[in-house]
C-alpha cells in the first residue's frame, strides 16, 4: 500500500488559502474517505491538519468543517483585540523586560486565549484518536519548538510501529495529541504565549524547522502533497522607485517571509535534487552504500498571486495599534499588508484565500489527479 502524506504549512492568518485547496481535492473525490492516511501540520496548518485528521470518516465533511471556521473568523476569536487590551500587555512584557523578572513568566505581545476557547469547541481529538485506531488515518504530527533546547519536535499519534526518531535539532515523540499540542505549534514567537509540554515550554514549529517534509516521510508517506501559503515562487518582488529606509513593519515582514516561507521553498527544492540524483543512481547501488533513500513523489500547491496584495484591501479588520506598528501601506510599499497578513485573521481575507486555494487547485486538477492516480483516493 502507498501512503500519501499532506504537508500543512505555517503562516498564520494565510492557512485560510489550504482550506481552498483541500475543498476542491473534496469536490474532485467527493466520495472518498481519508485521500491523506499521513496529515502533518505546522502552526497555523497544525489547526488545519488536526481539523482534517478529527472530523469524522469522511473528507469533504472534515473540509466543510474548516471551511465554516475559517469563513466565520473574526480577530477576537483569535485574540484580545481592544486596543487597550494590547496596551496593557504590551506595558506588562516591557515592565518585565526592564525588572528582569521575565524569567518567571512567558513574554507574549497578544494574548491568544480565544483561540484555545475557540479551539476547544471545534477540535475533537478523541475523533483523531478513533481515525487512527479504526485504520483510516495512519498518522497525524505536530511540528512545534522548544525553547530550552531549540529542537524542532514533531509530536505524533500513530497506530503503526513507528518509533520516535532523534537527529540532532530534529527529531519526533510519540505521543496522544491534545489541544497544547495545536496550541504549541500555532504560537508564533513573541505573539503568543509557548505552552508547556512535559519538561519544556513550545512555541511556533517553523521555529528552526528547515525539513518540512521529513516528518511525513518519516511517518510513512511515500508520496506528498504539499500546501504552502507563499507566493514567491510565482511573482517577482517588487522594488521601490528610489532607496527607502525600511520601516519596523518592513523588517519584521521579511522576519516573519523567512520563518513562514523561505525554508519550505528551500526544502521543495531539496527534495527535487534528492529525487533527480536518484533517478540517475541505479538502486541496487544505492542499496550497496547502505544509504536508506527512497524518490518521494511531491507535488506543491501554493498561492499564484502574493498574498499581502490580498490583505492590503482589508488592513482595516486589523486592530488599529497593529495596523501602526506594521506600517500602513503607501507609495506601492505593501510591507505593513505583508506582516499584517499573517494577524488579519478577518472572514473577508479568509474568504479570499479560499476562493483563491480554490481556484489555484482547480488549474493543477490534472496534476492533482496524476498524483492520487487512477481508481484514488
Amino acid at each position: 500500500m502507498t501512503h500519501t502524506g499532506v504537508v500543512l504549512t505555517g503562516g498564520g492568518a494565510r492557512a485560510a488559502y489550504q482550506v481552498g485547496v483541500l475543498r476542491a481535492i473534496s469536490d474532485m473525490y467527493p466520495a472518498s474517505g481519508h485521500p491523506f492516511d499521513v496529515v502533518v501540520g505546522t502552526s497555523a496548518g497544525a489547526i488545519n491538519a488536526a481539523g482534517l485528521a478529527g472530523g469524522g470518516s469522511i473528507f469533504r465533511h472534515n473540509v466543510t468543517h474548516l471551511e465554516t471556521i475559517w469563513a466565520n473568523l473574526s480577530v477576537d476569536q483569535v485574540y484580545h483585540s481592544g486596543s487597550m487590551a494590547i496596551m496593557r500587555n504590551m506595558t506588562r512584557v516591557a515592565r518585565k523586560l526592564i525588572s528582569g523578572s521575565e524569567q518567571r513568566q512567558s513574554l507574549s505581545l497578544l494574548n491568544n486565549a480565544p483561540l484555545r476557547q475557540l479551539l476547544e469547541q471545534q477540535l475533537d481529538f478523541d475523533a483523531v484518536h478513533e481515525a487512527i485506531e479504526q485504520g483510516h488515518l495512519r498518522a497525524l504530527g505536530l511540528n512545534a519548538c522548544g525553547y530550552t533546547t531549540g529542537r524542532n519536535l514533531c509530536f505524533f499519534e500513530t497506530g503503526s510501529d513507528i518509533s520516535s526518531w532523534n537527529n540532532g535539532q530534529r527529531g519526533g515523540a510519540r505521543t496522544e495529541l491534545s489541544l497544547d499540542h495545536v496550541m504549541a505549534s500555532s504560537a508564533i514567537p513573541t505573539l503568543f504565549e509557548p505552552v508547556h509540554i512535559n519538561r519544556e515550554y513550545f512555541g511556533d514549529g517553523v521555529t528552526r524547522q528547515m525539513a518540512h517534509i521529513s516528518p511525513a516521510i518519516r511517518l510513512g508517506a511515500q508520496k506528498v502533497l504539499i500546501i504552502g501559503v507563499s507566493g514567491n515562487s510565482r511573482s517577482e518582488p517588487r522594488r521601490p522607485q528610489k532607496p527607502v529606509i525600511p520601516t519596523f513593519g518592513q523588517i519584521m515582514s521579511h522576519v516573519f517571509n523567512g520563518l513562514f516561507l523561505d525554508t519550505l521553498e528551500y526544502d521543495i527544492e531539496r527534495l527535487d535534487v534528492i529525487n533527480q540524483l536518484l533517478s540517475l543512481i541505479p538502486e541496487e547501488s544505492v542499496a550497496q552504500a547502505g544509504l536508506d533513500l527512497k524518490p518521494i513523489e511531491l507535488l506543491d500547491i501554493s498561492p499564484s498571486k502574493p498574498l499581502e496584495d490580498i490583505a492590503e484591501q482589508y488592513m482595516d479588520g486589523l486592530p488599529a495599534i497593529l495596523r501602526t506598528l506594521g506600517g500602513v501601506p503607501e507609495d506601492g510599499n505593501i510591507s505593513g499588508a505583508s506582516l499584517g497578513s499573517y494577524l488579519l485573521f478577518d472572514q473577508r481575507f479568509s474568504r479570499d484565500l479560499i476562493e483563491l486555494g480554490y481556484k489555484d487547485a482547480q488549474d493543477q486538477s490534472d496534476e492533482i489527479a496524476r498524483f492520487f492516480g487512477p481508481g484514488t483516493p
